[in-house]
């Protein structure tokens, strides 16, 4: 099975087994009364906890140092905080909040406060490098800002909506956007690119690539967004154009981060690289997805 086809076989696997999980979610919150999602949230556990694993796997594999247990861990407490902000299950997190004291942001604070905390004992009691150690800390946030933090905007795509079936539909746009910018960038730059985008970085990435990116991710906008019917043509187009932008910046930092590690692909499946390769524009993409979909899906403050 030559590349191509191995990409295009194992993405609409990908695609489809995605599709029906989240589709299964919405038949139990029909059939339960209730909003558990349990599909949604082990996926996504296992995609950015994966994404993780493997972003740490490279910094390793280049002698970068850093602390992936204390990485992975918060990724997990976010991805956990994530689910609470949700259900939220008790008064506590209206408390917090109404007192400006958000999970996230005391999550990052920990993060940064027990990194240091590592290799301040490591310098102390292991006579480790200081300028080792710092880099340590820097590399360890880094991972679990970009991973954890923007993967956690894809939940709130997911729950934008209180009815089940209308939260989907919000992340089915946003990804197929994002996948269809990517397949644009793919199709486009393989047959057309004749002007490179980033030599240094990513050679293969071409100016054709990008407009192709944009046209197919806003023509995935237009075609579901409007297609729905709960979106305008102008406003699918802004959002198609803008989601597309950034996905492909996304692509662009994990060719920066594997440029740095010197490998070519995060991890071993087959025509894809690794779970972090297909994360990477998702990632980018989903912050600005969300903020564009709460100022198109909602009336705006008057001062």
């Amino acid at each position: 099975m030559n590349s191509p086809l191995m990409r295009v076989t194992i993405g609409a696997g990908l695609i489809a087994g995605t599709a029906a999980i989240l589709l299964g979610d919405v038949a139990i919150t029909d059939w339960a009364g209730m909003g558990l999602a349990p599909g949604f949230w082990l996926l996504l556990a296992v995609a950015l906890l994966t994404g993780c694993w493997e972003f740490f796997r490279m910094l390793r594999g280049r002698g970068l140092p850093c602390r992936p247990v204390i990485g992975m861990v918060f990724v997990g407490l976010i991805l956990a905080a994530a689910r609470l902000e949700i259900h939220r299950p008790s008064q506590v997190l209206p408390w917090l909040y109404g007192h400006g004291l958000e999970l996230y942001l005391l999550l990052i604070v920990a993060l940064v406060f027990t990194t240091f905390l590592a290799e301040i004992f490591l310098v102390e009691r292991a006579g480790r490098d200081t300028s080792q150690a710092l880099a340590s800390v820097g590399w360890t946030v880094l991972v679990v800002l970009t991973v954890g933090l923007l993967g956690i905007f894809l939940v709130k795509v997911r729950f934008l909506s209180d009815n089940p079936l209308e939260g989907v539909l919000y992340l089915a746009l946003t990804l197929g956007v994002v996948k269809g910018s990517d397949i644009g960038a793919y199709a486009v730059g393989s047959s057309l690119g004749r002007h490179q985008l980033v030599p240094k970085l990513s050679p293969a990435k071409t100016v054709e690539g990008l407009i192709g990116a944009i046209a197919a991710g806003t023509a995935v906008a237009v075609a579901v967004g409007v297609g729905w019917g709960r979106f305008t043509w102008s406003q699918m187009l802004l959002f198609g154009a803008l989601v597309s932008i950034s996905g492909v910046l996304g692509d662009l930092a994990e060719s920066l981060m594997k440029r740095a590690c010197g490998v070519k692909d995060s991890g071993v499946i087959p025509g894809f690289g690794g779970a972090l390769d297909i994360l990477d524009s998702m990632l980018s993409a989903s912050p600005v997805a969300y903020v564009l979909l709460v100022v198109l899906t909602g009336p705006v403050p008057m001062g």
